[in-house]
């Protein structure tokens, strides 16, 4: 896991904090430790990637935050959070799932776990996630509702209205094809993958992994993906800020978790329609053995989706792979 020192943390903030370069003999008496003790921790924070320009008779002046996820900067997010209060990184997992997983064992309150790289990231139906480094958000998010096994099943819709929603503050062409995958122009750029423990009447943890392409080059992908795969970066030519596209994730999350927890889908189904990409449309449905043809006709105040067979028949699927 990484992790600052308190010293390396507290320095961190107080350059945030300040508009102008800050003296090392200012930081040295606000945490009561020597120069040299400043001078070694700004050291350790240029190899850990953040910009501080040594200033001659002024003092250090942070002129650029790190491209890896950083500690510190995580809890600067989740203090302005109301549902997370504890984050974890890491610079590569096998996966994000698997080691939140381990640490809920400990945990009683909501959290996040990030890796900069998975090794083994997977999606729904265990297929693999391509997780490459300093490319994308690549995190899980760990919850603890009191929920019936019954409305659990509208979670992924919420969640990826969140998702559809952040990137839609991006680039205007977002889509979710139902029920939880994130595409721009016919391409994906996001997914996640839901597990849950409790019992056959009770839900009392949700893990939920999500990854986002975010500065993914197209050469980055495998090239299975390289027609069907796209990121943020592709996608408006820009280069994200993975920071501030966390941040906007999280308060999305939060809003419509809370919906979820309070309300029912019905009373979202409208937005999530307007992003659906699937309707209108000839496709290919499949859910365990059964197989369907068909055009996708509505969404249920459940959840569920019916499809409209090629023979006229209308089919109700709970979840289901699609083959665009």
């Amino acid at each position: 896991m990484i992790v600052m020192s308190k010293y390396e943390n507290d320095i961190v903030k107080i350059l945030l904090e300040s508009n102008t370069s800050v003296s090392g003999q200012k930081i040295a008496e606000h945490l009561n430790i020597s120069r040299t003790a400043v001078w070694k921790a700004i050291d350790r924070l240029k190899d850990r990637g953040y910009k501080i320009e040594s200033i001659s008779n002024k003092g250090y002046l942070l002129v650029a935050l790190p491209k890896q996820w950083d500690s510190h900067l995580l809890s600067s997010i989740l203090e302005r959070s109301s549902l997370f209060n504890k984050g974890y990184i890491f610079e590569e997992l096998k996966s994000t799932q698997d080691e939140a997983e381990k640490i809920a064992l400990s945990e009683s309150q909501p959290f996040i776990v990030i890796s900069e790289k998975q090794t083994d990231g997977r999606g729904r139906f265990k297929r693999h996630w391509s997780s490459q480094p300093n490319t994308g958000l690549w995190m899980s998010i760990v919850l603890q509702p009191d929920i019936s096994l019954q409305k659990l099943t509208t979670f992924n819709l919420f969640i990826a209205l969140a998702l559809a929603k952040t990137v839609g503050s991006y680039h205007t062409d977002v889509k979710i094809k139902w029920p939880n995958d994130i595409y721009l122009n016919e391409k994906k750029l996001s997914g996640f993958l839901t597990e849950i423990k409790g019992s056959q009447d009770n839900i009392t943890q949700i893990i939920c992994g999500i990854g986002v392409n975010l500065n993914t080059q197209r050469t980055d992908f495998p090239n299975e993906l390289e027609s069907t795969a796209t990121s943020l970066h592709i996608e408006t030519g820009n280069n994200i800020d993975r920071y501030e596209f966390l941040e906007r994730l999280i308060l999305n999350v939060e809003k419509y978790y809370y919906l979820f927890l309070t309300g029912t889908f019905s009373e979202i189904k409208d937005e999530y329609e307007s992003y659906t990409l699937i309707f209108d449309r000839i496709l290919k449905y499949t859910e365990g053995s059964r197989v369907i043809i068909g055009q996708a006709e509505s969404l249920n105040d459940d959840g569920t989706l019916n499809v409209k067979s090629a023979e006229g028949d209308m089919h109700r699927f709970i979840s289901a792979d699609i083959e665009l």
